[in-house]
């Protein structure tokens, strides 16, 4: 049975290694130019490698194999990869391709979607820098309406994909697909729920504090009262991100080029990252996506990512973060088999990725990469407030993410622009609704679906981490007074402890390998949520 795996995935290798690669380089170039020919190509490799993964009798040697007793542990471990790989595109093969078709439909949408007004064309950072720094009511509800718009645009062609994703998860056995995904994930729908009910009570009253004390600072901030703040008042489109209540502006100590400030960085912890901003695109362009993502385009090297950067705090921490995933990609051991060249789970990209995009409210690292001054030592103190508030605003907007989703797909047909505004007031504590799609103004819903509850299990894993390196590498008992900078023995932990490794093992082995015991949230509760 052994030497027929072998052949097996050897054989499977050989059919999808070069149209992988050939699907990844086509997705790269629809993300960056916006151009129908590169969506069109995208969405045809995807559907050849669809249809290898769709073979009911490989599936079913696959399924055996999985089920069975194999002593290698990096064979068991390709068959498990394997497994879950075909799993994914099981079902009707006219359905799989027709979810394909509509999900580069509006994914391109949402691409070259700009939000109008006045009759001019606003990019995302420039919606942003109005909701931030507007201090007019009316200005800053009629730029937030005006990003929102590409909810309505999407949302029956999105509500179509929900229903068809679950009829495909229902023809395979499974309640819905949800429950689907998560398997596919080697997670569980209860697992999940388990988890955020435990975050929810561990942020839910300290979260309430920083609420009050935000209401506060915004209502004087507009000249409004308390009740009469709403969701545009945030300084955010989703409010997914701690608004500046703190007497600091972040903005003068980033005003010079984040890119160097990153590369310099990651050069002084032993990481190189040349290679991968050679390769990269990094501003804005007419058509290109206006977020931002890494991707390994080939599993041999050629890692990349996609910005649209401007010289300020938010994109100073978005390229630490997109370079943390960067680096995990390029420094996985390239002589494991080719199925095991991966992270060991989504959400342990996403902890590297965090665990340095948290950095740019530090003062050492603002001192050796900012635009230090006499000041900066003086408000360490509101730093950390600042990330705490941060952190504590990012899991409750995750709650919002999570229960929404799930919900969505137990029941597409319900009161969705309801339910959204309910959740919003449970988790956010903002007591507004309307009935618009604002929901589906997400693009996660489209491109990455079930797929935000790892943005939090990566928050969890990166504190985790950080406690690692505090207590182990910097030798220092405060966990918000460090100094990562310069310190090569980062980088060579996590090359060995982090990246190395790959996909070899489930990611929760990996996590114990790697710092010792198993996931938990204690550490993140320890540097964000206080008493």
């Amino acid at each position: 049975m052994v030497s027929e795996i072998k052949l097996f995935i050897e054989d499977h290798v050989k059919k999808i290694k070069d149209l992988s690669k050939k699907q990844r380089i086509a997705y790269w170039n629809s993300q960056t130019t916006g151009e129908d020919k590169y969506y069109k190509e995208t969405e045809e490799l995807s559907k050849k490698l669809q249809e290898i993964y769709n073979n009911k009798q490989d599936f079913e040697k696959v399924r055996k194999w999985n089920e069975s007793e194999i002593k290698d542990p990096l064979l068991k471990r390709q068959i498990k990869i394997l497994y879950d790989s075909f799993l994914s595109c099981q079902g009707n093969l006219k359905l799989i391709h027709e979810l394909t078709e509509k999900e580069s439909k509006i994914d391109q949408k949402f691409n070259k979607f700009r939000a109008k007004i006045g009759g001019k064309e606003l990019t995302d950072n420039e919606i942003k820098d109005i909701l931030q720094k507007e201090k007019d009511s009316v200005k800053l509800k009629e730029a937030w309406e005006a990003s929102k718009k590409q909810g309505e645009l999407v949302e029956k062609e999105l509500l179509e994909i929900i229903r068809l994703r679950n009829k495909l998860a229902k023809g395979l056995g499974f309640v819905n697909y949800y429950q689907m995904a998560l398997e596919i994930q080697e997670q569980s729908k209860d697992g999940i729920i388990g988890l955020f009910n435990e975050l929810d009570k561990l942020t839910g009253k300290p979260f309430a504090r920083v609420k009050n004390e935000m209401d506060k600072f915004l209502a004087k901030r507009y000249g409004i009262s308390e009740e009469d703040l709403r969701p545009w008042h945030y300084q955010e489109l989703f409010f997914q991100q701690g608004p500046e209540i703190y007497d600091v502006d972040m903005g003068r100590y980033f005003d010079k080029d984040v890119i160097e400030s990153a590369r310099t960085f990651y050069q002084g912890i032993g990481l190189l990252v040349d290679d991968v901003l050679e390769r990269s695109d990094l501003y804005e362009k007419k058509g290109k996506c206006q977020h931002a993502f890494c991707i390994d385009l080939d599993k041999e090297g050629d890692v990349r990512i996609l910005q649209n950067v401007k010289n300020n705090e938010y994109w100073m921490g978005t390229t630490l973060h997109e370079l943390g995933h960067a680096s995990y990609c390029k420094n996985i051991n390239r002589k494991l088999p080719y199925l095991l060249i991966d992270e060991a789970h989504t959400f342990t990209t996403e902890a590297v990725a965090m665990l340095f995009g948290r950095l740019t409210n530090t003062v050492s690292f603002i001192k050796k990469y900012g635009k230090a001054d006499k000041k900066l030592d003086q408000i360490s103190g509101i730093l950390v407030k600042k990330t705490q508030l941060s952190q504590l605003v990012f899991s409750r907007w995750v709650q919002v993410m999570v229960n929404f989703e799930r919900r969505l797909y137990e029941n597409p047909e319900q009161d969705l622009n309801k339910l959204w505004w309910n959740l919003t007031k449970k988790y956010q504590l903002i007591n507004f609704s309307r009935d618009k799609p604002d929901w589906a103004a997400k693009i996660h819903l489209v491109t990455a679906p079930v797929y935000y509850h790892n943005y939090m299990l990566g928050e969890l894993l990166a504190s985790q981490l950080h406690h690692f390196i505090v207590k182990n590498i910097l030798k220092q008992d405060s966990l918000n007074d460090f100094d990562y900078s310069g310190n090569k023995k980062i980088g060579e932990f996590l090359k060995k402890n982090v990246f190395s490794p790959g996909a070899v093992k489930k990611w929760d082995e990996f996590i114990e390998d790697a710092v010792g015991e198993n996931l938990t949230p204690k550490y993140f509760a320890e540097q964000f949520v206080g008493n």
